[in-house]
């Protein structure tokens, strides 16, 4: 078996956890709603798991960005740049409802997230299935982020996990193109762990980040982010 096939089938089987975190999500919203309350401690939880996939995707941010600048400098960096603008301008800004706009949103992260893991795969095994790992934990928590969203259009919990799941199939689809474009063209290397890098910390910056401070206090969300981010940085830094 390839290396290619190894990295999308575990990539594969970490969109599983994703399904998982949506129906905790919504069965926690759903719980909520039944007992006809206004769902804070709910929103807290939610608040942390968003807080807790900031901070693992600017860890794996970190790590890749250092990896992608340590080939070539000017690469990494400019590709970064790059990956910023391509998330800018292909953003959701339809008015659509919460739940379709949720989905869409977990797609363009699944995308970003795929192009980091088939980059880092193919600069060094160990480091893509590290990101792997990394992002099937990242998964629970964006996951049940969506399924809190989709729960308040009335979806039930499995359908909320069915869409969680289909959503971030780009995950190891993007994985695996990558990594045959870059074992095709080795030149791109940087440009392309630059691209994931700029990509994911934007999508923390603009999307992530607000939407937990809007559900709790900043200092919890700091401390979770600190956290998760130092932690994937120092074994991200290990792993290459």
């Amino acid at each position: 078996m390839s290396l290619v096939q190894i990295v999308l089938l575990a990539a594969l089987a970490a969109v599983l956890p994703a399904g998982i975190g949506a129906f905790l999500g919504a069965e926690r919203i759903g719980a909520a709603r039944r007992r006809d309350d206004r769902a804070g401690g709910a929103e807290r939880a939610i608040a942390w798991a968003n807080a807790s996939a900031a901070g693992l995707m600017l860890g794996i941010a970190y790590a890749v960005l250092m990896a992608g600048t340590a080939l070539v400098p000017l690469g990494g960096t400019l590709g970064a740049g790059l990956g910023v603008g391509a998330i800018h301008f292909l953003g959701v800004r339809a008015r659509t409802t919460l739940a379709r706009r949720a989905v869409i949103a977990s797609a363009l992260h699944s995308a970003a997230e795929g192009i980091a893991i088939g980059a880092a795969a193919a600069l060094a095994p160990a480091f893509g299935l590290f990101l792997v790992l990394t992002f099937a934990l990242h998964n629970v928590s964006e996951g049940a982020v969506l399924g809190s969203a989709v729960a308040y259009d009335g979806r039930s919990a499995w359908s909320v996990a069915q869409a969680a799941m289909l959503a971030r199939t780009g995950q190891p689809l993007l994985a695996a193109l990558t990594m045959l474009v870059l074992h095709a063209a080795p030149v791109l290397q940087p440009w392309a762990l630059g691209v994931a890098a700029g990509a994911l910390v934007y999508l923390v910056l603009a999307e992530l980040l607000p939407g937990s401070y809007r559900l709790t206090g900043r200092t919890s969300i700091a401390v979770v982010v600190s956290v998760a981010a130092g932690i994937v940085a120092l074994l991200g830094g290990r792993s290459r």
